[in-house]
């Protein structure tokens, strides 16, 4: 499913960050229905994950987009905490289910398009896989989110038909970005860290999704700093051209990891890259 192309990238970026819609956006958002949309965009993952050795012997959930008014976590029998404005999409393990917010899900999709579909289903996924894994307990809350962020990666990074566009780079990463606010990166990680982690998944940083290494992530420890530097400076609404080559260039191959990446060498390898540098949050 090709990405709607926006005008310029940095209209696309000041957008982003100004509450401006880019127009195109808006029409695809505004001219597609959202239950084809999901069911679309599902089918995509779907294969991913019957393609990833990893995930390919699992069970694929069921994705429920709910009726407008009922939450996620309260379609799943809990309540959320009252921080929490709301997640667009979870893993709920009692129904073995993927279940999204129509409301939320609909405003993510006005401002990134069928990426924001992506993002949802794809974190969700990997909530499911990391539910059965034994030792993920033991992260801590924001390092756990940020590992189903990467591996949301990795599966929408090999999802078939959804190509890369460097004109609409900004719409890749977006909504791990906006999926939560500043009050929540305790327990969710910051914005930066999540739009690294999704970019690490695609298979464009040094780090992997190993537990090392988000909990290093988690911490503000990263191999390449800089471009962690350079998602700190999006947020006010700064961007650099090497920050796009980078998420343009998506997945580079390197010894051991393929592209795209795959779930489980992603998971349990360490990352080979050199150790990772301190840098505050």
């Amino acid at each position: 499913m090709p990405v709607v192309v926006g005008a310029t990238l940095a209209m696309a970026l000041t957008a982003s960050f100004s509450g401006l819609q880019p127009l195109a956006v808006g029409a695809q958002a505004a001219g597609d229905d959202l239950e084809a949309a999901v069911k679309r965009t599902g089918q995509q993952l779907r294969q991913s994950w019957g393609a990833d050795p990893s995930t390919a012997s699992l069970p694929f959930p069921a994705i429920d987009l709910l009726a407008a008014g009922t939450g996620v976590r309260k379609a799943c029998g809990g309540s959320d905490p009252p921080d929490d404005p709301g997640s667009a999409g979870i893993y709920c393990p009692g129904s073995a289910r993927v279940l999204l917010d129509r409301m939320l899900l609909k405003r993510r999709v006005e401002q990134y398009g069928d990426s924001a579909i992506a993002y949802w289903i794809g974190t969700a996924l990997a909530e499911r896989f990391l539910s059965g894994q034994r030792g993920t307990a033991s992260l801590p809350p924001a390092a756990a989110n940020l590992q189903a962020n990467c591996l949301a990666g990795v599966l929408i990074g090999a999802a078939p038909g959804r190509k890369p566009v460097e004109a609409q780079a900004r719409l890749e990463w977006g909504p791990a970005m906006a999926a939560y606010n500043s009050s929540q990166a305790e327990r969710m990680g910051t914005r930066p860290q999540r739009a690294y982690a999704l970019l690490t998944g695609f298979g464009a940083t040094e780090s992997s999704c190993s537990d090392a290494d988000m909990a290093a992530l988690a911490s503000g420890r990263v191999p390449d700093p800089a471009l962690l530097d350079q998602l700190e400076q999006v947020k006010d609404e700064r961007a650099s051209s090497s920050l796009m080559a980078v998420i343009a260039s998506r997945c580079r191959p390197r010894p051991q990891r393929s592209c795209p990446r795959q779930i489980r060498p992603m998971k349990w390898a360490l990352s080979g890259a050199p150790t990772p540098t301190p840098r505050g949050r």
